[in-house]
């Protein structure tokens, strides 16, 4: 009996085996498409990725530059919200740059334009270098062009 009850037990004791855990995705998040990067020819150095402020309540463009595509996002500070639109569309060529941001509660951005050497005299000043272009903010059925001269935040070297 007591031959049983054990080989009971140890054949059994495969059922209570603990698997191995696996990440899942949700099913009701939405993918995030790739980003749409045409590859050029960037002149800018390393250091001109980073953020360049797009208005005084904190709001700022990333852009990172990288084996000659650009990627990034804004990030748009309304009062104690943040809302970030990443790009989906990029292109680079030379100092100029062009980026489409995903919509987001019928926000997105357009700009293009170019980055250049600012007047500060390091890199960890403010403004080392600028994103000088148009910027469009579409929200709604509305459109708001304009010229823009973004200041890069200061880096750390």
């Amino acid at each position: 009996m007591a031959r049983a009850l054990i080989m009971t037990l140890l054949f059994s004791a495969g059922a209570f085996a603990q698997t191995a855990p696996v990440l899942r995705t949700r099913s009701n998040a939405p993918e995030m498409p790739p980003v749409k990067a045409a590859q050029g020819y960037s002149t800018l150095p390393a250091s001109a990725s980073g953020e360049y402020e797009l208005d005084s309540k904190g709001s700022v463009v990333q852009i990172t530059i990288q084996d000659n595509r650009l990627t990034g996002y804004v990030t748009k500070i309304e009062g104690d919200a943040a809302l970030t639109l990443f790009f989906n569309r990029t292109s680079i060529e030379g100092s100029r740059i062009s980026f489409t941001t995903q919509a987001v509660h019928n926000l997105h951005y357009a700009f293009t334009g170019e980055i250049v050497r600012g007047r500060a005299a390091g890199p960890d000043q403010p403004g080392f270098y600028r994103m000088i272009g148009k910027l469009t903010e579409y929200h709604g059925g509305l459109q708001e062009r304009k010229q823009v001269h973004l200041k890069s935040t200061p880096r750390v070297l």
